[in-house]
């Protein structure tokens, strides 16, 4: 059974923006017996993975915090939650499972929402995947640009019964894989809508122009969320085009084999 533990990542010295304390406050609303725990630069010695230490040092904290969420769940169990997740209603009926993920688009996988219990063999896997990867391997292509690509092609790798498509799975080793409604857009089910992602890249370098702005904020009071999250939806899912490619070409060296 997965623990009742939160865990999320915050690096460096920046105050958290508004809506990111908002979010957190929501995880105390709706997860008031949940322990929540912030893991920085303090409390994670990022000396223990060079991929980390190489990608906080660069001031690329996102990268950084690839490793660290997986590293705490291994350890520890729980869910982990990007810190831009707003909860909306009690993750408990979730728990009874090794683990879950979420779809992010039809075709990648969420890494703003994980659950584990403690030791699980998959997040093991991607760990030793994570130590031997070379953080300037983002910048010569040679590494998966986001971690989302990276993972996506390990379950596709690893389950032979996980497969693309945004449907809910119940994988061989008791992992649980839920549709993007679940976890990351909005949705008309308020009984499956447990968190909605708001990707507000708190830790991003580059200034949102005004147009972007407009799009995050005014264009889903326009359309409503649940429009809106459609339509984030379908241009995201053009990013992982080549993840479908990938999948029909290991089902069919598999079955040839």
């Amino acid at each position: 059974m997965i623990p009742k533990k939160i865990h999320y990542v915050w690096l460096g010295d920046a105050d958290k923006p508004t809506q990111v304390v908002k979010c957190i406050n929501s995880w105390k609303r709706y997860l008031p017996d949940y322990e929540i725990i912030e893991w920085n630069q303090h409390n994670w010695d990022l000396n223990q993975n060079k991929f980390a230490l190489v990608a906080f040092n660069e001031k690329k904290f996102a990268y950084a915090s690839d490793v660290i969420r997986l590293d705490v769940l291994n350890r520890f169990g729980g869910i982990y939650l990007d810190s831009d997740i707003m909860v909306n209603k009690s993750f408990d009926e979730l728990l009874d499972r090794h683990a879950f993920w979420g779809f992010m688009y039809d075709n990648a996988i969420s890494t703003a929402v994980i659950a584990s219990e403690p030791n699980n063999d998959f997040i093991t896997r991607l760990l030793d995947k994570y130590a031997k990867l070379d953080f300037s391997g983002i910048a010569d292509g040679t590494v998966e640009v986001t971690n989302n690509a990276l993972i996506t092609k390990e379950l596709i790798n690893y389950y032979p019964d996980f497969t693309l498509g945004n449907h809910q799975l119940s994988l061989s080793d008791g992992t649980a894989i839920f549709p993007k409604e679940y976890f990351e857009f909005p949705s008309y089910d308020q009984k499956t809508n447990f968190s909605n992602h708001l990707l507000l890249k708190s830790w991003g370098n580059e200034p949102i122009s005004v147009f972007r702005k407009f799009v995050r904020v005014l264009l889903p009071i326009i359309i409503g969320p649940v429009n809106f999250g459609k339509i984030r939806s379908t241009r995201g899912k053009k990013r992982f085009v080549a993840y479908e490619e990938y999948e029909k070409k290991q089902r069919n060296y598999k079955n040839t084999n």
